[in-house]
């Protein structure tokens, strides 16, 4: 169903305020969720952590525990209460530019939104479609059936502005709260022309709720001669950089495929990390990062402690 986005300074400053609260993590979410449940020492607050670790030549390091990771939270380091990394279900959530930018490239978003739906574990990850232009339109609520998905998108038509920044913080929020393994794919032309919210303020958003956002620009057809997906830049690259996904430039079908594949094996060896929050009201810078030399660490920016109400 069709929804208006952000309307207004007084309900965006709302939307945002209730976006700033911590995920708390705990081992019954976690057993509900059907994953193997870390022991802790307290029963006080926890904030969940996804990473991904590659190394100098890109190639995924899934072999790290606790003691290879350090954590900078305002520049003093945070002891971790757990880090794991085995395999468990994942949430998606499929964002699909239907603005009226779209209309000569909706056929080559639609299948970039297929294929990566087809690599998802059968069963056990969940996917929801949406689709914007200045509304957001929920497709396919949450499911496991994911066949369920197929040529969903032919209900939607491309028309309209491109309300881009206000979709990606509203389809965020839905995520939050599902499976602790999760991320929301963004497919569009990366423009945008009707948005209250700033890029700044939606990676906030997006970084709080610990959602990393994986951003598709559909483009035109370049060739660098390394055969692999051209990289984005500007304030796109940036939010998706910021909470700890990734952006990169579709231009053909095989870059479409090793794009969603890269996405796809991410997502199943991202590593989850628990910590203790600082108490401090505000934004909270964060830097994770490994002992051992040469591996890249991406990762959500910070985190925000709400003041308590006296």
């Amino acid at each position: 169903m069709a929804q208006p986005l952000l309307v207004g300074k007084t309900r965006r400053v709302s939307q945002l305020a209730r976006a700033f609260g911590i995920f708390v993590l705990s081992t019954s979410a976690l057993a509900a969720q059907g994953q193997e449940a870390p022991i802790f020492k307290s029963a006080v607050e926890r904030v969940a952590l996804t990473a991904v670790v590659r190394d100098s030549r890109g190639k995924l390091v899934k072999n790290l525990t606790a003691r290879d990771f350090e954590l900078l939270d305002s520049g003093r380091s945070r002891p971790l209460i757990g880090v794991w990394s085995e395999p468990s279900p994942a949430s998606v959530a499929v964002l699909m530019d239907s603005s009226g930018s779209m209309a000569t490239k909706k056929e080559r978003a639609h299948f970039v939104a297929e294929s990566f739906i087809e690599g998802l574990q059968l069963g056990l990850d969940e996917v929801a479609l949406y689709a914007f232009d200045t509304t957001l339109q929920e497709v396919q609520p949450f499911t496991k059936k994911l066949w369920t998905t197929s040529g969903a998108w032919k209900s939607t038509r491309t028309f309209g502005e491109t309300s881009l920044w206000d979709a990606i913080a509203a389809t965020a929020r839905r995520i939050s709260g599902r499976q602790q393994r999760r991320a929301l794919l963004v497919i569009t032309d990366g423009v945008d022309s009707a948005s209250e919210l700033r890029p700044e303020e939606v990676s906030a958003i997006a970084s709080e709720l610990d959602v990393p956002v994986y951003v598709l620009v559909i483009g035109f057809l370049q060739d660098d001669g390394s055969g692999e997906p051209l990289p984005v830049k500007g304030p796109l690259a940036d939010l998706a950089a910021w909470t700890g996904g990734d952006s990169l430039l579709i231009q053909d079908t095989p870059s479409a495929i090793t794009a969603t594949r890269q996405i796809l094996t991410e997502l199943q060896h991202q590593y989850v990390i628990a910590f203790e929050p600082g108490n401090a009201p505000g934004w909270h810078p964060l830097v994770l990062k490994t002992r051992k030399n040469g591996l890249v660490v991406r990762a959500r920016s910070g985190y925000v402690v709400r003041a308590l109400d006296k």
